[in-house]
């Protein structure tokens, strides 16, 4: 799968709403060409992922036995976002496989809502010891649309014989 974005151009998503952060930019996240460097926005991304990882309530992110990785990450830049701003960063969760889930993110103003960037990735859960996919914890499948798993999607994401 090589783009993975699935939000229209209305904003509208697929799947549930999983978190919402506000974001105060700062002046160190432009670039030369005055606006937000595109990099930033990933780490957006990755702000809002992030507290929604820590509501799960499984401890930090790599003090446990297993949690998530990243495996395929875009982002459409519709408008560029400069300082000073506040933006809201949503993010949503797809239908669950047995060990994955699509998440879709929108960017916008904080006072106006209006869009300025929408994205998405791949998050796969893995055991840590044997660095091998695992399926998704319950906790997680619940937050997901219909909180079952994708059948479809389950069924090409079985475990690989490793002989």
């Amino acid at each position: 799968m090589s783009n993975i974005v699935d939000i229209n151009e209305n904003g509208d998503t697929p799947g549930n709403l999983l978190e919402t952060t506000t974001i105060t930019v700062r002046w160190s996240d432009m670039d030369a060409l005055g606006h937000v460097n595109n990099a930033m926005y990933f780490r957006y991304f990755e702000i809002t992922r992030m507290a929604w990882y820590d509501g799960l309530g499984s401890g930090a992110l790599g003090a446990s036995k297993n949690g998530m990785v990243i495996v395929d990450a875009h982002a459409e830049f519709l408008k560029a976002v400069r300082y000073p701003s506040v933006i809201d960063v949503s993010m949503f969760g797809g239908a669950p496989g047995r060990s994955s889930f699509n998440t879709f993110y929108r960017i916008t103003d904080h006072a106006t809502q209006e869009l300025y960037t929408r994205g998405s990735a791949r998050i796969v859960w893995v055991d840590d010891t044997s660095e091998h996919s695992m399926p998704l914890p319950e906790q997680v499948i619940r937050q997901l649309p219909d909180g079952k798993r994708d059948r479809a999607v389950s069924a090409r994401q079985q475990p690989r014989d490793q002989s």
